[in-house]
């Protein structure tokens, strides 16, 4: 079960930075940019949960909040490849 749950997490962050490789429309440099942006992006909103004492549960006072917030963080790094793909895909016209 473990190894599907980190399969999907990786298809949630590798599938847009491939899309964003596949890009016809733009330069390969730009390209490669992206993807890297979007690929690397969740990576630093991990690291910000481990860097940080309260995120990595190690909290001393308000456990519940920094737990809630741990949660949100966590969600939200499989999601931003996503938004910056749209962004940055999107900004063209």
């Amino acid at each position: 079960m473990r190894v599907l749950l980190i399969l999907i997490a990786f298809g949630m962050i590798a599938i847009p930075a491939l899309l964003a490789l596949a890009h016809p429309a733009l330069p390969r440099a730009r390209r490669i940019a992206h993807a890297l942006v979007i690929f690397l992006a969740p990576a630093f909103a991990l690291g910000l949960i481990h860097g940080v004492p309260e995120l990595d549960g190690r909290a001393l006072q308000n456990p519940i909040a920094w737990t809630t917030l741990r949660l949100v963080l966590s969600a939200l790094a499989l999601i931003l490849p996503w938004c910056l793909y749209v962004w940055l895909a999107g900004s063209r016209r």
